[in-house]
């Protein structure tokens, strides 16, 4: 199957396709992930560096204040329970060491402070007051990670550190419209919080309360609002209604999952996909909320299947999860979100099947917290596109024959490259099914230079395929799994050097008739390319001998049979050997 497109009548078939956020997105700024302390603890916090520079530090408001104005977080405070817990200013400062920026969210509540699902502690929740010791503890948490120095009389920690400086994002709760728990937290009740939290309105400070909320700590804070587990905008509008004309936040905050609650799906899936719950959502955003950023704060899928094939309703393979998660970031910048962080950095239990628990790029302490598939595949999209300024979708669910095509446009302010990200899905499709198909990328421009980087397993660099260009158009095989085509309109810049290191990449494998193979060599030197039957037997040579530095292309595959052969690169770089598997 192929297909030619065309740049300016993609533009005009898509435009109308979703929401064109009008704001400057650069990638590194935009894609984030969920986390907390104990990426510290177990030592994956530069790891996690490799994929995201935003995380959502995902907490529980006990582990910092177990009693009331017994703050955890110093190397003093001992009591009570006779220790202290410095774990997590060490956390703040190794994401400043790695240049992670900092949501922070505050979720639960400890005991002393009640039993009742919301964060009052005296009172039914419906007047501000009933959460004054909440109110307190998040200007205190502003107080000590924010921009603002406050006078120590008015700090409760032990160390009394202030303005830090560290956390500029704070988000007051999670998922206050939840529906599967009694008693409901009702939006007029949640807005007489969300109004208090956000700069102490309807509150007083007073001796034992000095600081109440986020803004009125710290002016230049931003109060992200409690991430929404429905896609509707009931619960949102009417907190606008009880709060009389205020807007008492500064972000938009949403959760999706693409699941029926039974299985999972594909996040472009026309019933349970993005597009489809958002649509509305942002109509009423656009209409009430026109210069409101919206994030999306919680977005996975889980990779752990029992024996007995039983699974969480977030469930998919590992290759799938790996796939949608690079989607997912793509069609939600699409749609208009301007920040997007996934659920979540690390498997709570590989083992197990309840929902979210092997969401992560990780797996769990017990397993070593092993990188999976999605951590190279997340690695690999930050590589080349972290310094990328989104342009545009220039081809978004193109019709072609029973497959549909994605093409977002990125650019690279430093070295003037283009990024393109492609790929291919069956049109209708719940999951993935291992569609490919040909494709011809027209840029609208005479291509100069040109490689395509396709994510790989174990690999943070992928692999590296040359296509054959014609002018301004590239021939590419598109799959299911996004590839990037990195292009330039002259001959200089970082296009000429995708990779120092001696690489052997094959393309597409398995292929019907023939693959196409990329060779990088890093410096002149001797070079012996062969094929071989699966037992050894030398089947043709393609190189032996000095090959000057550079890439270089070839072709296997041309009148063999259906079967397994191997490739052997020998170097004095290096020797790779790749399993090629044609099927007709």
């Amino acid at each position: 199957m192929k297909s030619t497109f065309f740049l300016g009548i993609m533009l005009l078939l898509t435009g109308g396709l979703g929401a064109q956020t009008a704001a400057k997105i650069t990638m590194s700024d935009y894609m984030g992930i969920n986390t907390n302390v104990a990426a510290y603890d177990n030592k994956y916090v530069a790891d996690l560096s490799k994929c995201v520079k935003w995380i959502r530090e995902y907490h529980n408001w006990a582990q910092y204040e177990p009693v009331n104005n017994y703050y955890k977080w110093d190397n003093i405070t001992k009591e009570p329970g006779g220790n202290t817990w410095p774990e997590h200013n060490l956390f703040m400062d190794e994401c400043r060491k790695y240049g992670i920026n900092v949501l922070i969210d505050v979720l639960d509540k400890p005991a002393w402070v009640g039993t009742s699902n919301f964060p009052n502690n005296t009172g039914t929740g419906a007047n501000a007051a009933d959460y004054i010791e909440r109110l307190e503890f998040m200007g205190q948490l502003v107080a000590r990670y924010g921009s603002k120095k406050i006078e120590a009389s008015k700090l409760e920690t032990g160390d009394k550190a202030t303005g830090l400086n560290y956390i500029k994002y704070y988000e007051d709760d999670n998922e206050p419209d939840y529906w599967w728990k009694k008693p409901l937290w009702t939006p007029a009740d949640y807005a007489k919080y969300c109004n208090a939290v956000h700069d102490g309105f309807g509150v007083q400070t007073d001796a034992e309360h000095p600081l109440l909320g986020i803004k009125s700590v710290d002016p230049n804070a931003k109060h992200v609002l409690a991430g929404m587990a429905s896609a509707d905008t009931i619960y949102v509008d009417g907190i606008l209604k009880a709060s009389g004309g205020r807007v008492p936040f500064d972000v938009l905050n949403v959760h999706w999952y693409c699941t029926d609650m039974t299985d999972a799906y594909s996040p472009e899936n026309e019933k349970h996909g993005y597009e489809i719950a958002y649509r509305n959502f942002f109509k009423w955003k656009n209409r009430v909320l026109p210069d409101m950023p919206v994030w999306m704060t919680e977005f996975g899928w889980d990779t752990y299947i029992a024996p007995d094939n039983k699974h969480s309703y977030t469930y998919c393979p590992v290759l799938q999860q790996a796939n949608y998660i690079l989607r997912s970031y793509m069609v939600l910048l699409k749609l208009g979100f301007e920040k997007s962080f996934l659920f979540m950095d690390c498997d709570t239990d590989s083992k197990y099947v309840l929902q979210y628990a092997t969401s992560g790029l990780l797996t769990d302490k017990n397993t070593k917290n092993t990188k999976k598939m999605s951590y190279y595949y997340l690695a690999t999209m930050q590589n080349l596109l972290g310094k990328t300024d989104y342009t545009k979708a220039i081809s978004y669910k193109e019709v072609v024959g029973k497959n549909e095509v994605y093409c977002f446009e990125f650019n690279n302010p430093v070295t003037s490259e283009k990024v393109y990200a492609l790929w291919t899905r069956t049109t209708g499709s719940n999951i993935d099914s291992g569609t490919k198909m040909a494709y011809k990328l027209n840029t609208g421009f005479k291509v100069k230079n040109a490689y395509s980087v396709i994510p790989a397993d174990k690999d943070m660099d992928g692999d590296t395929i040359v296509p054959i260009i014609s002018e301004n158009t590239i021939e590419l095989t598109l799959s299911e799994t996004p590839q990037f085509v990195v292009v330039s309109e002259n001959t200089t810049g970082s296009i000429n050097h995708p990779s120092e290191k001696f690489e052997l990449n094959v393309y597409p494998n398995p292929a019907n008739q023939e693959v196409q193979i990329s060779m990088l060599v890093p410096e002149k030197q001797k070079v012996n390319l062969s094929a071989y039957t699966s037992d050894g037997k030398l089947l043709k040579t393609m190189v032996n001998g000095l090959t000057d530095q550079g890439i270089h292309n070839y072709k296997f595959g041309s009148g063999q049979l259906p079967g397994a052969y191997l490739l052997s690169a020998n170097s004095n770089s290096g020797k790779i050997v790749r399993k090629v598997i044609l099927t007709e």
